[in-house]
């Protein structure tokens, strides 16, 4: 009898045991990191990381030992701007306002970007941290110039005239003051056209050590960064080529620099680190220019700047049609008339897309229609000459999906390792950054994903 209370009263303090394990274990779980980076490589697609012949070791890494996207339904257009901003807030460019990557000037050519904070009319992942007590950090990250809610700031920006060098131009624009400077003077060397320029690959390696520094000396809670070299090398080549490829190594490289210095300084453990891109991308081999036919139609000049009644304004891959007067109903009858008459075999290379389906997906209201190519078509802005010509290379900017990007989470937190998720999208990311870092908050249109906690 002594025997088998005995028994009862151990097994009684085994289950007790186990409770309190499975308590501390659920517990575990349930610590957020304490830092969160969240790298885009401008263009990054599903390919970048399991196609064997791609130089990523680091990324195929952290797709074994993280939770790996395969698609992320992105924003229209699918472009760097809009797409980088909807990150940020999660919030549609309705909401957000950054509909494309320079904006329509009535047909002007345009030769700035949305590089100002306060163009966004959405909520950003920076005020929400900020507001909550957080550092924050940012590198070249697109619509973010003057940002009060970004503690150590580099900008994407540069000099519409040709400046000497465009490092230097941009240090008054870098918060806080002398920054840039100090960057250069502790983490990369002086930065000019050949160590920093756009496309090569010195600059996704400068940019990381510039992270790695601002990590170890500030330690801000919330870091982005922009690394744009793929996008330039797609462009001009195509998904595809040998030197897609070097720039996939080199951002590759820039993403291990970052993971190895969080090692080396102990902050692995306590850091989540997120990879993704603004967009993905298409080969093409042909390229569509709409302004032809209403330059043809006298419905506008040949030349910028001239009259007009009616422009598309490109961004991407798609074409968006403004009119001088938004109600001018005989302009764009016009249009759709020549539209219709087209030849089947240009007509067949793409689709319009109405005032009505563009705001259902959170494009720019004011615009009359739009138009989508068809997979291998991408659109140029020229007024005269052929309206269909070949173009070789890449491009990306579409609706429709056929240029989906990818998003890897890595780091402290991730409790299934190698897990694979179909799909999620864009707007859905900011929520996810802050839930990380333990902030409840409602995006204008993102919401948690589930997927990436189940």
């Amino acid at each position: 009898m002594l025997h088998r209370s005995l028994i009862k009263q151990y097994m009684c303090k085994i289950s007790c045991l186990l409770l309190l394990c499975f308590f501390i274990i659920c517990q575990a779980k349930a610590v957020n990191p304490k830092y969160v980076i969240l790298i885009t490589i401008d263009g990054m697609h599903a390919g970048m990381v399991t196609e064997p012949e791609m130089p990523s070791p680091f990324l195929k890494m952290m797709k074994r030992e993280g939770i790996f996207v395969e698609k992320v339904k992105g924003v229209p257009p699918t472009a760097t701007y809009p797409s980088h901003t909807t990150i940020a807030t999660g919030a549609l460019p309705i909401h957000h306002n950054i509909y494309y990557n320079a904006p329509f000037v009535f047909n002007k050519d345009s030769v700035v970007s949305y590089w100002y904070a306060d163009s966004i009319k959405a909520t950003t992942i920076w005020q929400v941290a900020k507001e909550a007590g957080m550092k924050t950090a940012s590198l070249f990250w697109p619509v973010s110039t003057g940002s009060r809610w970004i503690d150590y700031n580099v900008p994407e920006f540069w000099s519409v005239k040709r400046v000497s060098n465009q490092l230097d131009y941009i240090k008054p624009y870098c918060t806080p003051k002398g920054i840039l400077e100090e960057l250069e003077a502790n983490a990369v060397g002086r930065l000019n056209w050949t160590t920093f320029s756009a496309g090569s690959i010195n600059r996704d390696a400068r940019t990381a050590y510039m992270a790695n520094y601002i990590m170890n000396k500030y330690q801000p809670n919330l870091m982005t960064i922009h690394l744009t070299t793929t996008d330039y090398a797609q462009h001009a080549t195509g998904m595809n080529s040998e030197e897609t490829k070097m720039t996939v190594a080199s951002a590759d490289n820039a993403v291990g620099l970052i993971l190895e210095n969080l090692k080396l300084t102990h902050r692995m453990d306590s850091t989540t680190v997120i990879v993704c891109g603004d967009h993905g991308f298409t080969n093409i081999e042909k390229a569509l220019a709409p302004n032809v036919w209403l330059a043809k139609a006298g419905l506008l000049s040949e030349r910028p700047g001239g009259e007009w009644k009616a422009c598309f304004h490109g961004n991407g891959s798609c074409m968006f049609l403004y009119l001088k007067d938004d109600n001018d109903k005989k302009t764009l009858k016009q249009v759709e008339e020549i539209i219709g008459k087209l030849p089947k075999e240009t007509r067949d290379l793409f689709r319009v897309v109405s005032r009505e389906e563009l705001i259902q997906l959170g494009g720019d209201p004011k615009v009359a229609l739009a138009i989508e190519p068809k997979l291998g078509i991408k659109v140029i802005t020229q007024r005269t000459g052929e309206d269909v010509v070949s173009k070789k290379g890449g491009s990306h900017g579409y609706f429709s999906g056929i240029d989906p990007t990818t998003f890897i989470v890595y780091g402290c937190g991730i409790e299934e390792k190698g897990k694979v998720i179909d799909t999620i999208r864009q707007i859905d990311i900011a929520p996810y950054v802050m839930h990380l870092l333990g902030i409840d908050y409602k995006f204008a249109d993102g919401e948690l994903p589930q997927a990436l906690l189940e």
